[in-house]
């Protein structure tokens, strides 16, 4: 038990991907998957809670077949794996998407948008990916992305099933300048990686997620543990009975964490489902 929090029989683990399940490899170990087969096997829900797209996420379904449930897209999907089956999506407003982009003009910048449950990115080469700062991630994008010529233009000609739109920008500068531009749009913005920014419809984040996948399985957040490394974790780490910090997570998801397990290259969100979920 942690102090503080009720004597709750944690039944739903939700599970970040980058920086969290997954190593600096963008891979999960043997030792994490047996693990999650552990839980799978005693009772416990599994979940992914992740700004991925699903189609960025097929190879590690299926390698990990004890996952259950994903809270994608930044809680703009939630997705029953065992049924193949949407159970919740939400679209950016037809207008939105228009303004983002409009507000991205003149500057340096390259999209990725989800559209029913696919990622698409303008040009994959190893030359965009340096310029714009996510190199680190090329493989995640090649992995589960559809290149285009224009992804601005494909989100702008699909109105209406765009989830989610990432901007990745060449210069920091006009990172930080870019929310005042889209200051007055219903929409919700959140770092995202390199010197980017994720930007989702007003009533999907993460926590929401939770609580619509919580209400779906009739379970309290309360049995909820998650477990979370970066800032656009805070939220549903808030919102669980048990939040759990990564080694390697920022100073402000340790600060608000229940509890902190080992760093991502150290099996870390596999040892919190040891330690809170499987202990005897």
């Amino acid at each position: 038990m942690i102090a503080g929090k009720p004597m709750t029989e944690y039944r739903l683990a939700a599970l970040d991907m980058d920086g969290t399940l997954l190593n600096s490899d963008h891979e999960t170990t043997p030792y994490t998957r047996a693990v999650i087969a552990r839980a799978a096997a005693a009772g416990k829900i599994v979940a992914l809670s992740t700004g991925r797209a699903l189609s960025e996420l097929w190879a590690h379904l299926r390698t990990i077949p004890g996952i259950a449930y994903v809270i994608g897209e930044s809680g703009a999907c939630i997705y029953d794996v065992r049924q193949d089956r949407i159970l919740h999506r939400i679209a950016l407003d037809d207008g939105a998407v228009d303004a983002i982009f409009t507000a991205a003009e003149g500057m340096d910048v390259t999209a990725q948008c989800f559209i029913d449950n696919q990622s698409y990115m303008t040009d994959g080469s190893d030359r965009a990916m340096a310029r714009y700062h996510i190199m680190d991630y090329a493989s995640v994008f090649r992995a589960g992305t559809r290149f285009v010529a224009d992804a601005a233009a494909l989100c702008r000609e699909n109105r209406g099933r765009v989830s989610k739109v990432n901007l990745y920008f060449a210069d920091a500068a006009e990172r930080d300048r870019y929310p005042e531009r889209i200051r007055s749009l219903d929409v919700a913005i959140k770092d995202s990686v390199g010197i980017g920014w994720e930007i989702s419809p007003p009533q999907a984040d993460k926590a929401k997620g939770l609580i619509f996948l919580c209400d779906h399985l009739g379970l309290s957040p309360n049995q909820v543990m998650a477990v979370g490394d970066g800032g656009n974790d805070l939220d549903i780490m808030a919102a669980a009975g048990l939040s759990v910090a990564m080694g390697n997570a920022i100073d402000a998801v340790k600060a608000m964490a229940d509890a902190t397990t080992d760093d991502c290259d150290h099996d870390g969100a596999a040892k919190a489902i040891e330690r809170y979920m499987l202990a005897e």
